[in-house]
C-alpha cells in the first residue's frame, strides 16, 4: 500500500476534493454569524462555554473555538473561573465591560 505522500494527483483529489469559493464564503458567513450570536448571548451576563453552546445549540468544541477567537479580538474575556462537576477549573466568559460591544465589522 502506497502512502499518501506517494499518491498521484488523482488519488489525492479523490481524498480531498477542492472546495468551491461559494462553500468558503458560506463557511465564513456562518463563522461570523455564530460569533455574533455568542456576543448577543453574553449580553445576558457571564456564562461558561457549555452554557453558551447549549443556549445557541452549538457544539462545545465550536463554541470554544469561536470564544477564543473573540477573546483574541478583545471582544470577550474570562470573567472568572469556576469548578465543573469533575473538579476541573473552567472559564466563565463575559463581555469586557458593562457596555454592549459593537457588532462585528460587516454586520448590520
Amino acid at each position: 500500500m502506497r502512502s499518501i505522500k506517494h499518491a498521484n494527483k488523482k488519488q489525492v483529489m479523490q481524498l480531498h476534493p477542492p472546495i468551491s469559493v461559494t462553500s468558503i464564503i458560506a463557511m465564513h458567513e456562518t463563522h461570523h454569524k455564530d460569533k455574533e450570536r455568542i456576543l448577543r448571548c453574553l449580553r445576558n451576563g457571564p456564562r461558561t462555554c457549555k452554557e453558551v453552546a447549549d443556549a445557541l445549540n452549538l457544539s462545545c468544541l465550536r463554541t470554544n473555538h469561536l470564544i477564543v477567537d473573540l477573546a483574541k479580538q478583545g471582544l470577550v474575556h474570562a470573567h472568572h473561573c469556576t469548578i465543573n462537576a469533575s473538579g476541573s477549573p473552567i472559564n466563565v466568559w463575559a463581555l469586557p465591560s458593562s457596555e454592549t460591544p459593537p457588532l462585528l465589522a460587516g454586520t448590520a
